[in-house]
């Protein structure tokens, strides 16, 4: 068993996160219906849904767009994938293969993901598909099962460890807050949904190195 983390420019609500509008998706599932329609439900954040209902619309990727939840700057959605996004879908060969999404975001930089596969071999017929598909792909990181405690990663990356310390020391996470997510974010220079895909990535992170996951076996 292998753990592998890997951006990829993937074209599946591509000109949504590149339109320019402060946006991070924070993928739930996906699901194939009986007639090979396809959908994705994730959460998206942004501080202006005006505009990201508007470039969604024009993103040709998806379809029949539905808010399932809407907590303000979160909404919860499902999508339809139009064709270009079912031809395009890294899903399908991630059944086939037996690979197993640990975690998954994106943003205007591509999209994150954390997988785990039963071998090389399961990894690297992903990334053939993605070569073959026109998906460029760039490779981050490694772990083998024995690695790190079952393969888990045991660190944060710079990023997250710089905004988990601002949290601290800001008063973020004091009773009552010292601190607000917009305040953090722009102590940081980043959006408030940056920050707060930061914060949440970085605790989920130190959660499963320090306590391990519900999936492990004793």
């Amino acid at each position: 068993m292998i753990e592998v983390e890997y951006t990829l420019d993937h074209p599946i609500l591509r000109e949504t996160l590149q339109s320019g509008v402060s946006v991070t998706l924070n993928w739930e599932s996906s699901q194939t219906g009986p007639n090979d329609e396809r959908r994705m439900i994730a959460w998206l954040e942004s501080d202006d849904f005006d505009a990201v209902e508007r470039a969604i619309r024009d993103d040709p990727s998806v379809e029949n767009p539905v808010v399932l939840t809407d907590l303000g700057d979160r909404r919860l959605y499902r999508f339809d994938l139009a064709e270009v996004g079912k031809e395009s879908s890294i899903m399908p060969i991630l059944a086939d293969v037996g690979g197993v999404h640990q975690e998954l975001t994106a943003d205007a930089e591509g999209w994150r993901n954390r997988t785990r596969f039963p071998d090389r071999e399961s990894f690297e017929r992903l990334r053939r598909f993605c070569s073959d598909n026109d998906i460029p792909f760039r490779f981050e990181r490694l772990w083998q099962q024995s690695d790190r405690d079952g393969g888990r990663p045991s660190a944060v990356t710079e990023a997250q460890h710089e905004t988990l310390l601002a949290a601290v020391e800001s008063g973020y996470l004091d009773v009552p807050r010292k601190c607000s997510l917009a305040e953090l974010g722009a102590e940081l220079g980043i959006s408030q949904s940056a920050a707060s895909e930061r914060f949440r990535r970085g605790t989920k992170r130190l959660v499963e190195s320090t306590l391990g996951s519900e999936g492990d076996e004793a």
